[in-house]
């Protein structure tokens, strides 16, 4: 799980953001070591069969949308042939980060132009809801409110049913997961950390954070490279 990709930051999104330097050194070690990239849908596959996936699967995750991710993280993801699944705030798409206006730093998220660009490209996309609350303080008929309308937002915007969303802050719990499958989402992604196994409930898919304080020898002590046979990363 990615945030940004970016040059500069202010210090209090210093946790949210890694130098495209980071990022090339972490997708060289992952390309040189054997690892490829998989979607949700290749995972629930091998789920249903209960087989490993073959080789070193990773699944590359980044929340938000935010233009870098256009600007610098999609030509590295190109250059080392991977890709990744990108969750968009659907009310604020072209806008910034108003969500995170506590902290005085105000990021470009991209727009519909960019995120169709990016589709053409082979780029997912996924929910982040419609306006990046916190979920579990909401009553009920606001979280279906921000599941539905992302999800229906999204789907007119790039023609596709979206399958897959993300928890804003990873803010979740049972009644939050319900809804979220109840609005016709078939995974939910949050930010426990773990490796993710054949066990997890498709709407309780966790996640390793990868954050601006990782070292490289941090990030493959994260990616848990003696895995077993059953497990893979969702990044």
């Amino acid at each position: 799980m990615y945030h940004r990709v970016a040059l500069t930051a202010k210090p209090s999104g210093d946790r949210y953001r890694i130098t495209p330097e980071s990022f090339e050194e972490q997708l060289s070690y992952l390309r040189n070591a054997g690892y490829y990239s998989i979607n949700l849908e290749d995972w629930h596959n091998a789920m249903e069969k209960n087989e490993p996936l073959p080789g070193r699967a990773v699944m590359i995750t980044f929340d938000d949308g935010y233009l870098d991710f256009l600007t610098c993280a999609w030509p590295l993801l190109r250059k080392y042939g991977f890709f990744a699944t990108v969750f968009i705030v659907a009310d604020l798409v072209g806008k910034t980060n108003k969500w995170d206006e506590i902290y005085g730093e105000e990021i470009p998220l991209m727009g519909w132009k960019d995120i169709r660009r990016l589709q053409d490209d082979g780029v997912l996309f996924g929910s982040h809801s419609a306006s990046h609350p916190y979920l579990t303080v909401l009553p009920p008929e606001q979280i279906v409110r921000e599941g539905a309308r992302s999800r229906a937002i999204l789907g007119r915007e790039l023609g596709i049913t979206v399958p897959a969303f993300a928890y804003p802050y990873g803010d979740v719990d049972p009644v939050v997961q319900h809804l979220i499958g109840a609005c016709g989402y078939l995974y939910g992604l949050s930010c426990r950390e773990d490796l993710s196994t054949y066990r997890d409930p498709l709407l309780a898919l966790p996640r390793i954070e990868v954050s601006g304080a990782d070292s490289l020898q941090h990030f493959i002590t994260k990616l848990g490279v003696l895995q077993s046979p059953d497990i893979n990363t969702t990044n």
